[in-house]
Order: C-alpha cells, then sequence, then structure tokens
C-alpha cells in the first residue's frame, strides 16, 4: 500500500510547527518536520513519502546540499516553500524539478491543491509499476436494488469513452463511482487524476486544469503540466464543477467538446 507520509523541511521551527498543524487540518495526519541541518537523520530514504515540502535554509549552500539530497532519492515530488517575490533565485533547473513553488504565507486552497497534484503523480508512477493506491479499487457497500442499479450501470458506462457526469449530494460516493468507472475501463492501468475544482482559487483554476508555460504569468517560473496532461490515457475527474465560475465552465466545454486545449501562454494544442 502506497503511504501519505509528508516531509517538511525548513530552519525555522516555528514555520515547521505552523506548517504541520496546517497539514493536519488538511487531513494529513503522518508528516515528519526536520531541521534543514539535520533532516537526513530524520529520514534515510524517500520510502513511505507522499512529498517533501522544503522551505528556507540558512545559507544558499545549505539550500543546495539538501536539495541535491533529495533528488537522489529520485521520483518523490517536491515543493519548494519560499516567502512572495524570493523565488527569482530559483535556477531554471530548480524549477523544473520541483512540482510547484508555494509561497509564505501558505494558503490551505494551494496547499491541497499541490498536495493533491502530488497525489496524482505519485498514483500514476505506481499504476504503472503495478502498485495500488490506497484509495483505489473502493467498493460500493450494500445489496440493495439502487446499489446494484449502481454497479450495473457503472460496468455498461465504463466499456464507452463518454464523458460522464456524475450528479449526487456532498459525501454520497461520486468519487467512489469515478473511481470504479475507470478500474472496470480499459483506461484502468493509466492514471486516474481527481481534482477538486471547487477547492482552487478562481485564478489558478486554469492553470491547474491546462497547465502553462514560463512566464505566462507572474510566478510561472518553468513549464508545467496540468491535470489533463497528467490523466492522458486514463481517467480525470472533475469533482464540484459547478463551483467554478461561468467564465471557466466555458472553457471546459469547449475541451470536452473538442478534445483538445493549450496551456496557458502557449497557441499550440
Amino acid at each position: 500500500m502506497l503511504s501519505t507520509t509528508l516531509l517538511v523541511i525548513d530552519a525555522d521551527e516555528q514555520r515547521r510547527c505552523h506548517l504541520k498543524d496546517l497539514l493536519e487540518f488538511s487531513d494529513y495526519d503522518d508528516v515528519i518536520t526536520a531541521d534543514s541541518r539535520d533532516w537526513q537523520q530524520q529520514v534515510a530514504s524517500a520510502d513511505g513519502l507522499l512529498a517533501v515540502l522544503l522551505g528556507g535554509c540558512r545559507s544558499d549552500a545549505e539550500f543546495q546540499q539538501v536539495l541535491s539530497g533529495v533528488r537522489a532519492w529520485g521520483e518523490v515530488p517536491i515543493l519548494l516553500l519560499a516567502d512572495k517575490g524570493s523565488d527569482s533565485h530559483f535556477s531554471a533547473d530548480i524549477a523544473v524539478d520541483a512540482l510547484t513553488v508555494l509561497h509564505y504565507p501558505l494558503r490551505y486552497r494551494q496547499l491541497n491543491s499541490a498536495l493533491q497534484r502530488a497525489t496524482a503523480q505519485r498514483d500514476g508512477k505506481a499504476q504503472a509499476r503495478g502498485e495500488r493506491s490506497p484509495e483505489l479499487f473502493r467498493s460500493l457497500v450494500g445489496n440493495s436494488r439502487s446499489v446494484v442499479h449502481v454497479r450495473q450501470m457503472i460496468k455498461q458506462v465504463a466499456e464507452s469513452e463518454a464523458t460522464v457526469l456524475i450528479l449526487g449530494e456532498s459525501g454520497t460516493g461520486k468519487e467512489v463511482v469515478a473511481r470504479n468507472l475507470h478500474y472496470y475501463s480499459s483506461r484502468r492501468e493509466k492514471p486516474f487524476v481527481p481534482i477538486n475544482c471547487g477547492a482552487i482559487p478562481a485564478d489558478l483554476l486554469e492553470s491547474e486544469l491546462f497547465g502553462h508555460e514560463k512566464g505566462a504569468f507572474t510566478g510561472a517560473i518553468s513549464t508545467r503540466q496540468g491535470r489533463f496532461e497528467m490523466a492522458e490515457g486514463g481517467t480525470l475527474f472533475l469533482d464540484e464543477i459547478g463551483d467554478m465560475s461561468l467564465p471557466m465552465q466555458v472553457k471546459l466545454l469547449r475541451v470536452l467538446q473538442e478534445r483538445s486545449f493549450e496551456r496557458v501562454g502557449s497557441n499550440k494544442t
């Protein structure tokens, strides 16, 4: 089973404690915090890590040393944490290695969105290796006529390539249905990528969905894939689409109809 352990590295103890509290509030209960000076004494390898959140260090040399150590682990996603306006010192290769750059003071929605991307990236690579994520293959529990009907519908719809609209009140299991649709489809070996559209600020949602080119907007220090690219060949689950702004819904409708999109700042589909 894949873990959801997070490693927070920062020279500032107060920041480490604050970030740990924020992550636990977001239901990430397994959080390891470490000083940038002796972080390797806390964690010897990336086994079981969902992501590394790398914040401030005492010097540029210490930052490079920590980053090199984390890079040596290979596939574990890196989230860089920086004071607003101070990320210009990140070189191009550092920006490419990082999943994203988050700015202090951290906002719950941005942090949660970044961790969703880390989970999607982890699950995609795990599925390629034949591993199962902890949330995959959930079952629809019950034997009532309604539940049996839903199971039959899932198997029937999963055979098609159609876009599926799943309706239901909050907590009724829409994501469970989506994951079962993915499991019973021919796309099951490809990534299942969920995104909660209501948890992402409107000004960031387009970039989260479609990705962006370097320099497309302030803070876009590297080219980044969006959720549509991450889910290529698999299944993209757009949760809470009703919370999108109308202009964003129009852009999404165009993508669903034409099956093509452009990254923010690009004219290539």
